[in-house]
C-alpha cells in the first residue's frame, strides 16, 4: 500500500503545528518585552522595594501575564507570522525538524540594513554555497559576474534567505517591496526570484554607469538618485564602506577556484 501521501500530510501537519507553536511563543515573548518597557516608564517608587528576589518575581509575573494575554486577547502577531510563513513552499521554509525557539526565529529573520546576519561560518563562500546554482543561472542570464552577485548576497544578508532589514528590505539580495514589484519579484523570500531580481537590478545599475562596478554598487546601496546627485559615490560612510566591502568580497571569490 502506498503511504507516501499520508506521510506527506503528516509532515505538513507537523510543520504547521511547529510554526503555530513558535509564532505563539514569539508573540508571548514580544508581549513580555512590552510589559517590561511599560514598567520602565513609571520610574522608581520608594514605597516599592527592589530586592533581587522581587525583581526575579516581577520577571516571572511578566512571563505569566504575557502567556495569559497571548492565549486570551491575542495581539494578532502570531497569526501574522503564521500567515506569512504559510505563503512559502516547503523548500523555502526553515528546517523546523530541529528545535526552534522564538529567539531563533527573531535572530534569523530580522537584521539591520546591510548588516550581515549571524551564521555558523565566517567563510564567505560557505554563506553562498547553497545558492551557487542560482547565482550561476542569474549570472548567465543577465551577464553579471557571478563573484559580484555572491559578494552582494554575503554583504546584504550573509546568505540568509529570510533576512529583513529595519528599512524593510527582504531576502538574499535585500529587495525593497517597491523595487521587487518593479523587477517582477512576487516573493522576495523565494531564493530564485530574489537572486534573479537582485541580479537584474545590478545589471540595470551597471548599464546606467557604463559598467563601472563601484558606481553600480553605490547605486544599489544608496539609490541611483544619490549617485547622480553627487556625480559619484555619495559621501555617506555606509555607502562608501559598502562599496569597499563588496569589492573586497568579490576579489576573495575571484581567487576561490571552487566558486
Amino acid at each position: 500500500m502506498d503511504i507516501t501521501p499520508v506521510k506527506t500530510t503528516m509532515s505538513s501537519d507537523l510543520q504547521k503545528a511547529k510554526i503555530q507553536q513558535v509564532a505563539s511563543e514569539f508573540e508571548s515573548m514580544f508581549t513580555q518585552m512590552m510589559l517590561k518597557a511599560m514598567r520602565s516608564t513609571i520610574g522608581e517608587n520608594p514605597l516599592i522595594p527592589e530586592s533581587f528576589g522581587e525583581k526575579i518575581f516581577t520577571e516571572m509575573l511578566d512571563s505569566e501575564y504575557s502567556k495569559s494575554i497571548t492565549s486570551t486577547s491575542n495581539l494578532g502577531l502570531a497569526e501574522l507570522i503564521v500567515k506569512e510563513l504559510e505563503k512559502y513552499d516547503a523548500q523555502d521554509l526553515p528546517d523546523f525538524g530541529t528545535p526552534l525557539s522564538p529567539v531563533h526565529l527573531m535572530n534569523s529573520t530580522v537584521i539591520g540594513k546591510n548588516t550581515p546576519a549571524s551564521t555558523t561560518s565566517t567563510d564567505p563562500a560557505a554563506k553562498v554555497a547553497k545558492w551557487q546554482s542560482l547565482i550561476n543561472e542569474a549570472s548567465e542570464k543577465y551577464g553579471v559576474d557571478k563573484n559580484l552577485i555572491a559578494a552582494v548576497i554575503v554583504q546584504e544578508s550573509a546568505g540568509n534567505q529570510f533576512a529583513v532589514s529595519k528599512a524593510g528590505a527582504k531576502g538574499l539580495m535585500q529587495l525593497m517591496d517597491s523595487t521587487a514589484r518593479t523587477l517582477g519579484v512576487s516573493n522576495s523570500f523565494n531564493p530564485r526570484l530574489n537572486i534573479m531580481g537582485g541580479t537584474k537590478y545590478l545589471r540595470d545599475m551597471l548599464d546606467k554607469h557604463n559598467g563601472n562596478e563601484e558606481l553600480a554598487l553605490a547605486s544599489y546601496n544608496a539609490g541611483p538618485g544619490a549617485v547622480d546627485k553627487y556625480n559619484g559615490i555619495p559621501p555617506y560612510a555606509e555607502t562608501q564602506n559598502y562599496v569597499k566591502s563588496v569589492s573586497k568580497l568579490k576579489s576573495l571569490f575571484s581567487d576561490d577556484q571552487e566558486l
